[in-house]
């Protein structure tokens, strides 16, 4: 799945749920060799006026442990740079706002029509740390 078909996918259900949306991702920079995202995490931005705080979203398809590891672990960058865990998160959770990895994966039985099912990660302090969680999402 493209980082763009999941992207997309993911305003549309912000939409769904009344949000007013904004994407914050840069497009490929050919000079970094990467996109760059709002807060090196978010994808996608959301607002509504029945709920304090901003919604930021992470798209992605079926790889969202590597996403989970790299925020909460750092990596290694593409030049052998330490990259370290999100420095971000922490504020922005603690801000009110609410931070999310949506992973589309296609699902469904063999010789029946798959479709795209959303697996929803949220991240949320716990005893002042930033840890994940699954939630039931039910796009």
């Amino acid at each position: 799945m493209s980082q763009t078909f999941s992207l997309q996918k993911s305003r549309e259900e912000l939409k769904r749920q009344g949000y007013d949306t904004w994407i914050v991702e840069k497009p490929y920079n050919p000079y970094t060799k990467r996109r760059e995202d709002l807060y090196n995490c978010i994808d996608l931005v959301g607002i509504r006026d029945d709920l304090q705080g901003v919604v930021g979203i992470q798209a992605t398809g079926e790889d969202c442990s590597r996403h989970i590891r790299k925020i909460l672990e750092g990596y290694v960058g593409s030049k052998g740079e330490t990259i370290p865990p999100n420095p971000h998160l922490h504020i922005w959770i603690r801000a009110g706002n609410r931070f999310f990895i949506w992973s589309w994966v296609l699902r469904g039985k063999k010789g029946k029509r798959k479709m795209y099912q959303l697996r929803e990660i949220e991240f949320i302090l716990q005893d002042g740390i930033v840890v994940h969680r699954e939630t039931n999402a039910q796009a």
